[in-house]
C-alpha cells in the first residue's frame, strides 16, 4: 500500500474508487465501506484509494471534549493496510481545511488532485465549513465533475449499531473486549518507547514506557494486552496510570508495558499494544516490595490470558 501525507506528491492515479472518512478506529462499518472501494476498484481496474484526516472535526473545532481519536495515525494506517487498499491518503484536519467550502473541497481535492470516478461514504457524512455539505452535495457535484457516489448504509452488531462514538464509551467503561467485537479487531494503543525512572527494572519487572496522546478514553487500571514491534509479539501487561503507584500525587498518566519473555533494546522504537482485557484497577501501594507481589500476580494473570 503506497501512503502520502498530504496531496503534495501524488502522482496521476487510474480511475481512482475512493473511500472518504475520518475512519476513527476502522471499526466493522469503516472496513465494510472500505472494502466495498476495493472490491469495486478491482472490478473496474481502477486505483483503490482510502481518503481519511489525522484528527477528528470536533477535536478541532473544539465542539465536544470528548473528541478524542480512538486510534493514531499509525494505527489507523496499520488496519486499513489489511483491508486490500492501493493508496491511502492522510490529510491533516486543521482549522483551515475544516474552513473550505464542500464546493472547494470536492473540485480542488477529490477532482482535481485525486482524479476521482467512483466515491464510497457513510450514510451520515458531512463535510465542508460548517459541515454543511451531504451526500446530496456530494451527487451534485457528480453530477457536474462525472464521478458517482456510492453510500454505504450503517453496520450493526448483535443488534447495535456500530459507532465511533459508541465505542468509546464501551472503551471509557473499560469494556475492552464489547468495544473489540464493534471494531472488528483489538482496541490499539500505540507510541514511541522512552526512558522511564526505572523503577520496573528495579523491581524485575523492567517496562517499556509509551509516549502516547496524555487524553485518553481508557480509565486507568492494568490491562492484558499483546505488543507488537514490526513482525514480533510478546504479551504484555499493561499499566495506565499516575507514576507511579507507590505515590498519591498524579501527574500526567502513563503507559507502561512489561513483555513477557522479551529481552533487548527497545529505547524510540514504535510499539503497538493491542489491548484485551482490563484485569485490575489502579491501587497505590505503601512500599515497592508490595508492587512487586501484585505485579507478579499481574503478570501470572496476563499469562492465562494472552495466547
Amino acid at each position: 500500500m503506497k501512503i502520502y501525507y498530504g496531496l503534495q506528491n501524488i502522482k496521476k492515479l487510474k480511475a481512482p474508487v475512493i473511500a472518504l472518512g475520518t475512519f476513527d478506529g476502522v471499526h466493522l462499518g469503516h472496513q465494510q465501506l472500505i472494502r466495498a472501494a476495493v472490491a469495486e476498484a478491482r472490478q473496474s481496474g481502477g486505483t483503490s484509494v482510502v481518503l481519511t484526516f489525522d484528527h477528528i472535526p470536533r477535536e478541532i473545532l473544539k465542539k465536544n471534549s470528548q473528541g478524542v481519536l480512538l486510534t493514531t495515525t499509525a494505527a489507523k494506517i496499520r488496519v486499513i493496510d489489511t483491508l486490500g487498499a492501493q493508496v491511502i491518503v492522510v490529510l491533516k484536519f486543521n482549522k483551515r481545511l475544516a474552513g473550505i467550502s464542500p464546493r472547494k473541497f470536492v473540485r480542488d481535492i477529490l477532482v482535481k488532485k485525486l482524479g476521482v470516478k467512483s466515491l464510497w461514504v457513510g450514510e451520515n457524512y458531512r463535510f465542508g465549513a460548517g459541515q454543511t455539505g451531504s451526500i446530496e452535495t456530494l451527487r451534485l457535484f457528480g453530477k457536474q465533475w462525472d464521478y458517482a457516489v456510492k453510500v454505504m448504509p450503517t453496520v450493526y452488531r448483535h443488534g447495535q449499531k456500530v459507532s465511533s462514538s459508541k465505542i468509546r464509551e464501551l472503551l471509557r467503561a473499560g469494556k475492552i473486549r464489547a468495544a473489540s467485537i464493534l471494531l472488528g479487531h483489538r482496541y490499539i494503543l500505540s507510541g514511541r518507547i522512552v526512558r522511564g525512572r526505572g523503577l520496573g527494572a528495579q523491581l524485575n519487572f523492567p517496562t517499556a514506557n509509551l509516549d502516547i496522546d496524555k487524553r485518553n478514553v481508557l480509565p486507568l487500571g492494568v490491562y492484558a494486552a499483546r505488543a507488537i514491534m514490526g513482525n514480533k509479539s510478546w504479551p504484555a501487561a499493561v499499566f495506565l496510570g499516575y507514576r507511579a503507584s507507590v505515590e498519591a500525587a498524579p501527574k500526567d498518566p502513563v503507559v507502561e508495558a512489561h513483555l513477557l519473555g522479551f529481552q533487548g533494546w527497545i529505547y524510540g522504537k514504535i510499539m503497538n499494544l493491542d489491548l484485551i482485557k482490563k484485569i485490575r484497577d489502579v491501587r497505590v501501594f505503601r512500599t515497592h516490595a508490595l508492587l512487586a507481589r501484585q505485579i507478579a500476580r499481574d503478570v501470572a494473570k496476563v499469562n492465562s490470558i494472552v495466547h
